[in-house]
């Protein structure tokens, strides 16, 4: 079967229905109300559970994607071959043949499926080393413009200047300090086993 024939079918499927507790709880219509400890430790229980749920559902879904993935790198791996395959005969051949297909200065030929040619490469600098490039340069004039300066916020040293002097940059802005409300839920089986052995 292939990924296509996978798709096809998923769509005849459908959706799944949703089981009864989901149907109430997208129905709710805020009846469930907190009203002491007990039932707010209940409605983190609750919560837990859906988080829960997400991450089930997200190692379902990265399952799935792997399994694609899987079947996609199977389907470009021998088309790669196929490739490679196909280029190095082309070249094989061309560069036999090269006096031939080339006329006077020309340096490709067309034909009916595309073209075959060479073109300039190399010549060029490619760095292998940073740092030794960087010490180099260190020692070259300035006026030479083989290195430019870039010029990036430290934003430890920033944050604690900013704060000492009461500034804001330009370009800045200040996000107030707040109090953000949290809540870390803890799965029933690990609240429940907390501190034990």
């Amino acid at each position: 079967m292939n990924v296509n024939d996978l798709i096809a079918t998923a769509e005849k499927l459908g959706p799944t229905p949703e089981p009864p507790e989901v149907l109430a709880f997208e129905k709710d219509e805020g009846s469930w109300e907190i009203t002491n400890q007990t039932s707010a430790d209940w409605g983190m229980q609750r919560l837990a559970e859906c988080e829960a749920e997400i991450a089930a559902v997200e190692a379902q879904y990265q399952a799935a994607l792997a399994r694609l993935k899987a079947r996609f790198d199977e389907l470009v791996a021998r088309s790669q071959r196929g490739i490679g395959y196909f280029k190095f005969k082309l070249e094989k051949w061309a560069t036999h043949e090269r006096a031939a297909l080339l006329k006077g200065k020309a340096k490709s030929v067309q034909m009916l499926h595309g073209q075959l040619g060479w073109r300039k490469a190399g010549g060029r600098l490619k760095i292998e080393d940073k740092d030794a490039l960087a010490a180099w340069l260190s020692g070259q004039p300035i006026e030479l413009g083989l290195f430019r300066m870039k010029i990036e916020p430290e934003m430890r040293a920033l944050q604690d200047y900013c704060r000492q002097a009461n500034v804001v940059p330009p370009g800045c802005a200040l996000d107030p300090e707040r109090d953000d409300f949290y809540v870390r839920a803890e799965a029933p089986e690990e609240a429940l086993t907390k501190g034990k052995p």
